[in-house]
């Protein structure tokens, strides 16, 4: 027969099992601390984040189409600009409001009527971020402050773009422009930019019946562009 254990080497197995029994659940509390942790950590920043991803997207949206109208302008030896849609609401989509961006290409016969042809598909800035007209009144918030210095607001032409209904600018849309000409020239409204620089800016607004509301003159962002077709990126607003 086997010899039963002394009351003394019982008491310290049991201790020894009890031991590795907290030892393990120390392990696991700290595990689910750690994740704990970890998850808030991640909460705090998707809360604390007042559309600086967003406004990144946009930016690089602005940059995206930029260097598009700019290409099209050069392969195909004609004019091309950026459009942006700006037919105020109630008339216009609230939707699309500065917010839809879309190239076009000059294809006016000889002789014939102006025409713009859309290349490609249009892009849709994030929910929440618009461009910044070149002028705002009616689109600020109460009690807001837009600064002046450096300007705040977008180097742009004004235009009407006639398609065809059921395309993105459909009917005569109130359209916001930069124009580029295939000898790389760059056109705002009926001036060619020869010096300094245009400004595409993007911020974040808050929509009150159908039309933004911009609030937050510290978070914007944008590009600038050079005559010769550079673009700069911008991530704050006294880079403008």
């Amino acid at each position: 027969m086997t010899p039963r254990p002394s009351s003394f080497v019982a008491r310290c197995v049991t201790a020894a099992r009890i031991r590795v029994v907290r030892a393990f659940t120390l392990l696991e509390l700290m595990v689910v601390v750690g994740l704990i942790a970890l998850l808030a950590s991640g909460i705090g920043l998707a809360l604390g984040d007042t559309g600086g991803s967003s406004l990144a997207t946009a930016q690089t949206t602005l940059a995206t189409m930029l260097g598009s109208a700019r290409a099209q302008a050069a392969v195909n030896q004609t004019n091309t600009v950026v459009a942006i849609y700006a037919t105020r609401p109630p008339s216009g989509d609230p939707e699309k409001y500065l917010r839809l961006l879309q190239v076009f290409r000059d294809e006016t016969p000889d002789g014939g009527q102006r025409t713009w042809r859309p290349v490609g598909q249009g892009a849709y800035l994030p929910r929440g971020v618009y461009v910044v007209p070149p002028t705002i009144t009616g689109l600020l918030a109460a009690g807001t402050v837009w600064p002046s210095t450096p300007p705040l607001t977008s180097t742009l032409g004004t235009t009407n773009l006639r398609q065809p209904n059921g395309t993105p600018f459909g009917g005569s849309s109130t359209t916001f422009v930069i124009q580029f000409a295939a000898d790389g020239t760059i056109q705002i409204g009926t001036q060619v930019l020869t010096q300094g620089q245009a400004r595409l800016v993007v911020a974040t607004a808050a929509r009150a019946n159908n039309i933004p509301q911009f609030n937050k003159p510290d978070a914007v962002r944008g590009v600038l562009l050079r005559p010769t077709g550079a673009v700069t990126f911008v991530n704050e607003r006294r880079a403008f």
